[in-house]
């Protein structure tokens, strides 16, 4: 009896992980074909129950205004929704909408500094687009202290994986 519920309780699990996963594969064909309304459709419930990429691509539809009424402060709100769940692309998106002054902040509040933080948790995990604006920020002292040996750092990191501008960048130097 106790292996009939194990396997009761497998099968369920089962049946609810691909239940989930229907919707947001027909969400990414819908992006593939740039169906955006539909698909904005079907990632919007998703991102409702806390799924980060769902959460990741609904706020590139509202940055861009794919399918969506465009809204850089929908976007930001999607964006660091799965941002605090870890979500390195994410996290880099929030940094860059407080880098490019897409996302308002308090007087007091330094725009790069957030999107220094941002790009660190992301950098951190080794994303290559986020250490080269990381870099580019401890190059120049925007949000950071300026440090050429910092700078270096994750610039180094970024041309290691692969970023074009991190490369060409090192070669200049």
């Amino acid at each position: 009896m106790k292996y009939l519920r194990t396997i009761v309780a497998l099968a369920l699990s089962t049946a609810l992980l691909s239940a989930q996963a229907e919707p947001m594969q027909d969400a990414l064909d819908a992006l593939k074909r740039q169906d955006y309304a539909a698909a904005a459709q079907l990632l919007e419930p998703l991102a409702r129950a806390g799924q980060a990429q769902a959460q990741l691509r609904l706020g590139s539809l509202y940055y861009h205004g794919h399918g969506v009424r465009e809204s850089n402060e929908l976007a930001l709100q999607w964006y660091e929704r799965a941002a605090r769940q870890g979500l390195a692309e994410a996290q880099f998106h929030v940094g860059n909408m407080y880098a490019y002054g897409h996302a308002p902040v308090a007087p007091d509040q330094d725009p790069n500094r957030l999107a220094a933080q941002w790009y660190f948790e992301a950098a951190s995990q080794n994303h290559p687009e986020a250490q080269y604006s990381l870099g580019i920020l401890f190059l120049t002292g925007s949000g950071v202290l300026q440090s050429d040996a910092e700078a270096r750092k994750w610039i180094d990191r970024a041309a290691a994986g692969g970023h074009a501008d991190a490369k060409r960048f090192l070669q200049g130097r």
